[in-house]
């Protein structure tokens, strides 16, 4: 957390602490519907393991907001508090991606608060519900109130994080609100079926598979922005991404660096070991540089042997570290190929260029970092050279 700017570090603290006042004053668990919360619970987890990524960077789709809202309608606040907070802390048990703790507890907080906010929009208009049964006018209070403060708070980590605009965050974008209503909506509905026969909720399962289902769309439209044989970025993709940060970086007047990396002498090991090895290789530089970089730098393969890296946020001075790091990691590797006994060594060449106070193009920053990988090339390879324009 202390590699985050100071605003986003106070924003996070102040996040935890609404969160945690909220979950201390949770009812204990009550044995009444005792089932259909640990069912709720249970199926909440379910989405969250599940989840998809968007088109959206850095944006993840589940129908884990089913779950809220059918707890939030059918069984009350407190009960919606306990199915986010229990299905969030369960991630802690996936192995797969350790979260961060302050990740965890903002992610927490991003939909505990948005909960209690919809609970006391609702309450302040149409007063206090006893009976749990909600109006068409409530549920709609309540869903724009989840849906706005929820995005809003993950918008404005972004903000303060990245630099980006809440708008540019993309929190904001209709797909992603839209498929949220639609969610919220669901779980508003299979509530109110719950009341009238609690049995029949099970007549939504099939609405929600199919719901589940389309959240794989987005995944698969994102499938054509990756290159097959890496799992990094085309260079398609990295174009778009380098006008899109390029044109938030000059309204902003923010700093953004382009670092082009080209391994060398692969031919070599492709003559004399195969190119199975050179394809190993490959991509076990690829998880190299994937694994180094920030959770918003974008890393593409742009050709045979050449990748490239966007970092917004980054002057190139600030970026020389970084890459140095990177390159003395993928001299010290090993890559272990099948065609070969022991492993293989390979090293990397990189040229670094950033935005200038001129507001050059994109096509001039890959250029002029183009040219500096060559200068690098040029003065002996395994280095980084910056470009002095």
């Amino acid at each position: 957390m202390t590699n985050l700017p100071l605003s986003a570090q106070f924003y996070i603290i102040i996040v935890t602490i609404s969160t945690t006042a909220f979950c201390l004053e949770l009812p204990d668990w009550s044995s009444e519907n005792s089932w259909f919360l640990t069912a709720l619970i249970v199926l909440t987890i379910v989405t969250q393991l599940s989840q998809k990524d968007g088109l959206i960077p850095n944006v993840s789709y589940n129908a884990s907001i089913f779950g809220y809202s059918l707890a939030f309608f059918a069984l009350g606040r407190p009960e919606a508090v306990w199915v986010a907070l229990l299905s969030h802390l369960a991630l802690l048990f996936r192995r797969s991606k350790t979260i961060p703790w302050f990740v965890l507890t903002f992610n927490i907080g991003s939909v505990v608060v948005p909960l209690v906010l919809a609970s006391l929009a609702v309450e302040s208009i149409f007063g206090n519900n006893p009976q749990g049964i909600y109006s068409a006018l409530e549920i709609i209070i309540a869903g724009i109130t989840f849906i706005v403060f929820n995005h809003l708070m993950i918008g404005i980590i972004h903000l303060l994080t990245e630099g980006s605009s809440i708008k540019d965050s993309g929190m904001f974008e209709r797909v992603l609100v839209i498929v949220d209503a639609t969610l919220f909506s669901l779980g508003a509905a299979t509530a109110i079926i719950w009341n009238y026969s609690p049995y029949a909720v099970f007549l939504t399962i099939g609405p929600l598979y199919l719901l589940q289902l389309t959240l794989q769309v987005p995944n698969l439209e994102k499938q054509k922005n990756i290159e097959p044989k890496t799992g990094l970025f085309n260079a398609r993709y990295f174009n778009q991404e380098l006008d899109r940060e390029l044109a938030r970086a000059n309204r902003h007047d923010r700093p953004l660096t382009v670092v082009v990396a080209d391994l060398d002498y692969l031919r070599n090991i492709n003559n004399t070991y195969g190119h199975l090895a050179g394809d190993i290789v490959i991509v076990g530089v690829a998880k190299i540089l994937k694994d180094a970089v920030r959770e918003y730098d974008i890393v593409a393969r742009f050709g045979g042997e050449e990748f490239t890296i966007l970092m917004p946020e980054t002057t190139p001075v600030q970026a020389l570290s970084r890459i140095e790091d990177i390159r003395k990691t993928i001299e010290a590797a090993d890559f272990d190929a099948t065609t070969h006994q022991s492993s293989l060594k390979i090293t990397m060449s990189f040229g670094i260029a950033g935005r200038n106070s001129n507001n050059n193009t994109a096509t001039e920053i890959l250029h002029l970092a183009d040219v500096a990988v060559y200068q690098a090339k040029q003065n002996g390879r395994n280095q980084v050279f910056i470009s002095e324009e």
